[in-house]
């Protein structure tokens, strides 16, 4: 008689979420943002404040800083030397070249970033940009119930952060997600998708 194989519905579902997320992992990278585009630059002309609103910008993502380098240049300061358009204490030495990337790091302190043209005049006719980059770690906000009966004296449920494509932190009944980095490659994510499919197949077949 032919043997029935049977996956348990709660492996299954572990399986699936898994190699789904695995799949998004591979892909996530850093974005990169033209200041001022499309229409606009780092110059005295975009309105940058508004710019910078219509962006959610995360940890690994990278600013670049287009403009005349005869008229202007890049200044990271503190938000006090932002709000009194004074580069006289920088977070950092001043951009020049015209073409100039930033990348946008992690961390609580980081979470707030602030550049001026310190040309005489130019931050307070608007030329300053405020960039808030999103803690995507503190932005579990959905849990739902697990895929499986949990251990005693397990968590339960799944937590889901937004943000970024979901890493899976599994411990028994409980699916924990959270945002992936996004400098990723793809090709560790395939081996990645690969592994996990390998791993959870074997662990929920049933032979009954």
């Amino acid at each position: 008689m032919m043997e029935n194989v049977r996956v348990q519905p709660s492996l299954l579902a572990i399986t699936i979420i898994m190699t789904a997320a695995a799949a998004a992992f591979g892909t996530a990278s850093g974005a990169s943002y033209t200041i001022g585009e499309p229409g606009g630059s780092w110059d005295l002309r975009t309105n940058l404040t508004a710019w910078a609103s219509t962006i959610t910008f995360h940890p690994a993502d990278q600013l670049v800083f287009k403009y005349d380098a005869s008229a202007h240049d890049v200044v990271e300061v503190t938000q006090a030397g932002y709000r009194s358009c004074s580069a006289a204490s920088p977070v950092s030495a001043a951009l020049r070249t015209g073409s100039d990337a930033v990348r946008l790091d992690g961390g609580a302190s980081r979470r707030r970033r602030y550049f001026i043209c310190s040309t005489p005049g130019h931050c307070a006719a608007g030329m300053k940009l405020e960039v808030r980059v999103t803690d995507d770690d503190a932005e579990c906000t959905n849990r739902l119930p697990p895929p499986g009966p949990a251990q005693p004296g397990a968590p339960s449920g799944i937590t889901i952060c937004s943000g970024g494509p979901p890493v899976v932190i599994m411990t028994p009944g409980v699916v924990s997600y959270g945002a992936a980095p996004r400098s990723s490659s793809a090709g560790l994510g395939s081996v990645l998708a690969t592994v996990v499919m390998m791993v959870s197949l074997l662990l929920g077949l049933a032979i009954v």
